[in-house]
């Protein structure tokens, strides 16, 4: 029997009384938890919650058993819609990355600052989102410069993007032969790409329309199949960005 604190990012039904919990644990990185009968019991298990569980090793399909759970911190309440969808978000990008047991406790930090932060948001938790992408970018091992071309290795405004996630200034762009193969990133994109790593300090002063958030999504999404070589896809980010 072991002891482990960890954040439910989902919920499946598993019979008619049982629940299958998608946790990321403090120190054994996701894991996937039987709760056998708990549909049953008056004590509900919340998503976005922090529990301290008593597990049983597991012992088939990989699934521990749950025994019992107390709650830690309680990240389920959000300020708006569109913040509970950058929450969604948040929980479906940790729940798809490969996380091992020796770094799971900087993942696990990592994700409830990030739900905590953006607890009280009214809107743009969006940009919260994608500085958390550029944090676990890094975490990877696969960071990515914004504000260096891909093509002269200078530090140089961003001025285009191509499928693979490389990022073009101006200048360089103007030289290619082959420069219809870059997508224009929008003078918003730009100031959020520049802005991203501190971007909590200009949560306000950002307004961003549809074809920004497709945009640098698009960016961030293509720079992790070319570096990671397979899709990430998250339904979750297609809700958030139909709040713009």
């Amino acid at each position: 029997m072991i002891k482990c604190m960890g954040i439910v990012l989902s919920i499946f039904p598993y019979s008619e009384s049982s629940l299958i919990l998608k946790v990321l644990s403090w120190d054994r990185a996701q894991i996937s938890i039987i709760a056998k009968g708990w549909r049953k019991k008056h004590q509900p298990i919340l998503r976005f919650v922090e529990y301290e569980f008593t597990l049983y090793e597991p012992k088939e399909e990989g699934l521990y058993l749950l025994k019992e759970l107390s709650q830690s911190k309680d990240y389920s309440s959000y300020a708006s819609t569109s913040t509970w969808a950058a929450a969604e978000a948040g929980a479906e990008l940790c729940s798809k990355i490969i996380i091992s047991p020796s770094d799971s406790k900087q993942y696990y930090t990592l994700l409830t600052q990030y739900l905590e932060y953006i607890t009280p948001l009214q809107e743009n938790a969006i940009l919260i989102f994608w500085r958390l992408m550029l944090r676990l970018f890094t975490m990877m091992g696969i960071g990515i410069r914004l504000q260096r071309c891909d093509s002269c290795c200078m530090t140089r405004e961003p001025f285009a993007y191509d499928a693979s996630g490389e990022i073009i200034c101006q200048d360089c762009l103007q030289k290619l032969s082959w420069s219809d193969r870059y997508t224009p990133i929008s003078p918003t994109s730009k100031k959020v790409l520049r802005l991203l790593p501190e971007i909590a300090n200009h949560l306000e002063d950002i307004h961003l329309l549809r074809s920004d958030v497709a945009e640098i999504n698009q960016l961030f999404l293509s720079y992790y199949a070319s570096h990671q070589k397979q899709t990430l896809k998250l339904k979750s980010l297609s809700v958030l960005s139909q709040f713009y």
